[in-house]
C-alpha cells in the first residue's frame, strides 16, 4: 500500500504485442520482449503519481484497398499518470503516453507494389495515447516486492485504417527507494 512521501522504483522484462484487428490472414502481430522502468511517488494512502518508461519493438499495421503494410520500429514509450490502489495487493492506473521511434522503420510485410507503400505511424516523430494498467503484487519482503503489470496502450494519433495500439505484460522487481516515515524495527537483545 502507498504511504504519503514514499518513492518506489521498479524494473523488469516487458513483453508486448500490437493489437491488430486487420483482415489480412498472412500478417500476424508478433510478441516482442524488452524492458520497462516505473517510478511511483505516493501522494496519499491510496494513490501515487507514476512515470514509466518502456523500451520496445512495435509493429504498426495499416490497410488500404484490401492491401496491408506492417512496419516495425524500435521506440521509447513514456507514460505519466496516476496509480490507485484497490487493495494492499492490487492497483490500477491511467496515464497519458507518448512514444518516440528511435530508428528507421523496417517493412515486415507489404501487399503494395514497390514505390506505392503508404506510411504508418512508425515513421512519425511521436505517437500519443493513453495507457491503462492493472497491477498485482506477487511477493513482498521488506523494501522489495515482485509484481505483474498488465497494460493496454491506446494510440490516439493512429492514421486512417491503422492499428497501432498495443498490450503488454511486465514482471517487475520493485524497490522502496525513499520512505517519508521509516518503519521502526525492534532491536534484538
Amino acid at each position: 500500500m502507498p504511504k504519503e512521501g514514499n518513492v518506489n522504483a521498479s524494473i523488469g522484462p516487458f513483453v508486448s504485442r500490437t493489437d491488430y484487428h486487420g483482415s489480412s490472414t498472412q500478417t500476424k502481430a508478433p510478441f516482442f520482449g524488452d524492458f520497462g522502468f516505473i517510478v511511483n511517488g505516493d501522494i496519499n494512502d491510496s494513490g501515487a503519481l507514476e512515470i514509466a518508461l518502456f523500451h520496445m519493438q512495435k509493429v504498426y499495421f495499416r490497410e488500404e484497398n484490401s492491401k496491408t503494410i506492417a512496419e516495425k520500429t524500435e521506440l521509447m514509450h513514456i507514460t505519466m499518470g496516476y496509480r490507485y490502489w484497490l487493495s494492499p495487493l492490487f492497483s490500477t492506473s491511467l496515464a497519458l503516453s507518448s512514444s518516440y521511434p528511435m530508428n528507421q522503420p523496417q517493412v515486415m510485410h507489404t501487399d503494395f507494389a514497390t514505390g506505392q507503400n503508404i506510411d504508418t505511424s512508425a515513421r512519425d516523430t511521436v505517437d500519443y495515447g493513453f495507457d491503462i494498467s492493472i497491477q498485482g503484487e506477487l511477493w513482498q519482503r521488506d523494501r522489495y516486492s515482485v509484481f505483474a503489470d498488465a497494460r493496454y496502450g491506446l494510440s490516439v494519433t493512429e492514421k486512417r485504417n491503422e492499428d497501432g495500439s498495443h498490450y503488454g505484460l511486465l514482471i517487475g522487481l520493485k524497490y522502496l527507494v525513499q520512505e517519508k516515515h521509516p518503519t521502526l524495527t525492534k532491536e534484538k537483545n
